[in-house]
């Protein structure tokens, strides 16, 4: 990060000012993001990085007290939103819309259209600020659920910025996502496309991200990477881990020890069972208290002999969920505490608190099981922690499968928290695990954890966003003016060999209402007629179009086709297939397309030799995408792996797998040596060509608008028209073979 200046956004700052007595104090917070910010290697900055979040106390607080955080390794930069925007931003729409819905608890969303403008308006007023601060080097990166819509915010200001975000919950399938109001899920979507990089715990949430992008958006993506705006955003699972020597060390603090003694002195002949969680209805501390019920009456030679330690840690008071929350937990512990409880013996200890760092280690390092149940969370570092902090390496988790966390955490016992009975089995075979199988299984997490601790996880975010924007840099196609077509046509009259890759429609002729209306023009083959003339030149027409179609159109000329994306070649002796397909696919696949057909009026479906296409360029644009983007989720479900869904300019083809003109244009360029190949196409079926053809005497154009692997952009067919026709001029004087 040499050079560059670090601007963190989160909704809090990481600290806190406390009053007591008439003074004013600083409390720093603890939390794991500042660790990990601290990790980076800042020291090629001559300026300290900035941290900008929104303010829970009065800008007259903030002008007061701030000489207490001057001296401090961050410069702060404070976000002051009136009382009614920060209770309808925060508390309405950010957890009271994206944190239930991201959670898989829709029927917990309360959806209101202020609630949605105070959420734009808090984008706008943190943007604000950071249009302020930023200068053109620095890199942004913003935090989580509160910030979906800033990173496009930043963009539309500042759009040259390096700007990553992460998101420390679930990103949820589209079906969840589809649920909120079409403007209100663009809004999100495309704020998050403004980033260089998006991060997610776990691979599941990026794909759903992706398919989102897809299907409510009609975004390409490819390797991680969607098109957007004449950009590439790269997106990437980055599982964030633990301040790991923090808490691996604490076990021998000497108030810990304290602790953790008094502990096993008040439950000495009882086998401890420990979680803590925020108040919060996706923790799943109903679901745990149903399976301690199911153990204790699945397995009353335990009761008496074990102690279920239940802490819930404030959180959301105000939100009627949370309070609600908190009334039902109280009630059930109350009630099997009555239930199994004697004179001498309670199963539960129910605290609602704040517990101070000694505490919660003492309590990590002295229970016997950590039971860990929440229904959907995105990572679950509480897991991390108890793993971290067992220097002893005893103890079990018992972890549920719905965390980010479990997909790290294999050795754990995993389970299923709504299943109360399968919770109560895992934790009898907890209590009763060797002590032997215990390190065994410990040990494993352990070494894990330190390996991609907190630190690992931000250098490691940090640097592939460094290498994302210098990729981005170097890939970005521009358009072919007059220097850089000066020199093309130089290259080209130079090169004794040539090879000719021209795609068809939209690139040699406009697109029409119906394919077979596109016929090219005379300016089209004529232009191709001579550049096939020109001694050493190849001219081969790639497209998606069926042979019958270009033998009609083109089959006078003196050039080679391919049709059907690579599933038929002409070359000197004529047609050839060699494509293993019999087409009993299309029995299948044709019901559902003419399904779709009956459900977007104006759409239609072309029947290829060995593919099938919807088209919906003549529909009414929201209908037809609204529709396409239904046919493509149906299918990616549906269809066998030999087959491939393209999804094109306003057209959904399927074809087989093995046919696309990547394929194609490798294997033409291998079978001669071309001094120089050109490649020109426009849709998504072109990029694989322009993906295989990546070397320095590799042209490649991409015509209109769209993120591209190809190295140059030209902006209409008439554009590609006169480039053509000046590369034939060049040999007019030669005389042909």
């Amino acid at each position: 990060m040499k050079n560059n200046r670090l601007i963190i956004i989160s909704y809090r700052l990481p600290f806190s000012f406390k009053t007591e007595n008439r003074t004013t104090s600083v409390k720093p917070s603890a939390g794991g993001l500042v660790t990990a910010v601290k990790s980076l290697d800042l020291s090629g900055s001559s300026q300290k990085p900035v941290w900008i979040g929104c303010a829970d106390f009065t800008q007259r607080a903030w002008e007061k007290n701030r000489p207490l955080v001057d001296n401090d390794d961050f410069e702060y930069v404070p976000v002051f939103l009136d009382r009614k925007t920060n209770q309808d931003f925060y508390n309405g729409f950010a957890n009271s819309v994206l944190w239930p819905l991201f959670h898989y608890f829709p029927s917990y969303v309360d959806y209101r259209d202020e609630y949605l403008r105070a959420y734009q308006a808090a984008n706008q007023a943190v943007c604000a600020v950071v249009s302020e601060v930023v200068q053109p080097s620095d890199i942004v990166w913003v935090h989580d659920y509160h910030f979906l819509a800033l990173p496009q915010l930043i963009r539309e200001r500042h759009p040259n910025a390096t700007i990553g975000f992460f998101l420390h919950i679930p990103f949820p399938s589209y079906e969840l996502l589809r649920l909120l109001p079409v403007k209100c899920r663009t809004y999100l979507l495309t704020g998050l496309l403004g980033a260089d990089l998006v991060g997610f715990h776990t691979t599941d949430y990026t794909i759903h991200f992706l398919q989102s992008v897809q299907l409510a958006l009609g975004m390409q993506h490819k390797m991680w990477k969607v098109s957007y705006q004449e950009r590439l955003v790269q997106s990437n699972a980055y599982p964030i881990g633990i301040n790991y020597a923090l808490f691996n060390e604490a076990y021998g603090d000497n108030e810990v020890i304290k602790e953790r003694v008094e502990l096993k002195s008040a439950y000495k002949d009882q086998k401890i069972i420990f979680s803590v969680d925020r108040l919060d209805y996706t923790k799943g501390v109903m679901q745990r208290l149903d399976a301690l019920d199911a153990f204790l009456q699945e397995y009353p030679e335990w009761r008496g002999r074990i102690v279920f330690i239940l802490v819930v840690v404030p959180s959301r008071d105000e939100i009627q969920r949370y309070w609600e929350r908190k009334q039902m937990i109280e009630q059930a512990v109350g009630r099997i505490n009555g239930k199994y409880g004697t004179l001498t013996w309670l199963p539960i200890m129910y605290q609602y608190a704040y517990l101070a760092f000694p505490q919660l280690i003492a309590l990590y390092t002295a229970c016997d099981v950590a039971l860990i149940t929440p229904i959907r969370d995105g990572m679950n570092l509480v897991a991390k922690e108890f793993i971290a902090t067992r220097k002893d390496q005893q103890g079990v988790l018992v972890l549920s499968e719905m965390t980010g966390a479990a997909n790290e955490l294999g050795e754990a016992l995993l389970i299923d928290p709504l299943d109360e009975f399968e919770v109560a089995e895992q934790l009898k075979l907890a209590l009763e695990m060797a002590p032997e199988e215990q390190t065994r299984r410990m040990a494993i997490m352990q070494q894990r954890l330190s390996s991609y601790d907190v630190e690992k996880w931000a250098n490691s975010f940090m640097n592939d966003l460094l290498q994302t924007q210098e990729i981005l840099k170097k890939s970005h196609p521009q358009l072919l003016k007059a220097a850089r077509k000066k020199t093309m046509l130089t290259r080209f009259a130079e090169a004794q060999s040539r090879l000719l890759l021209l795609d068809y429609d939209g690139t040699l002729a406009n697109f029409a209402a119906r394919p077979e209306l596109a016929a090219p023009s005379e300016e089209v083959t004529a232009v191709l007629s001579s550049l096939a003339a020109i001694p050493g030149n190849k001219v081969v027409v790639i497209s998606g179009r069926d042979h019958e179609t270009l033998e009609s159109w083109l089959g006078h000329l003196p050039i080679d086709m391919v049709a059907e994306h690579g599933s038929y070649l002409k070359q000197e002796g004529g047609w050839r297939n060699d494509l293993l397909d019999d087409g009993s696919w299309k029995e299948v696949v044709r019901p559902f397309l003419n399904d779709f057909v009956s459900r977007c009026p104006a759409s239609f479906v072309e029947e290829k030799n060995y593919s099938l296409a919807w088209h919906y360029r003549n529909s009414d644009p929201d209908t037809g995408f609204l529709r396409s983007r239904e046919l493509i989720n149906t299918l990616e479900h549906l269809l066998p792996y030999q087959l491939r869904v393209l999804d094109g300019n306003k057209v959904v083809e399927i074809k087989n797998v093995d046919t696309d003109k990547g394929k194609v244009a490798k294997q033409l360029t291998l079978a001669h040596p071309y001094e120089l190949v050109l490649a020109i196409g426009d849709d998504r079926t072109d990029e694989d060509m322009f993906c295989a053809l990546n070397l320095t005497n590799h042209f490649t154009i991409k015509v209109g608008k769209g993120s591209t692997n190809a190295k140059h952009r030209l902006e209409s067919v008439s554009q590609v028209i006169s480039l053509l026709r000046e590369l034939a001029e060049q040999f007019k004087s030669t005389p042909a073979l």
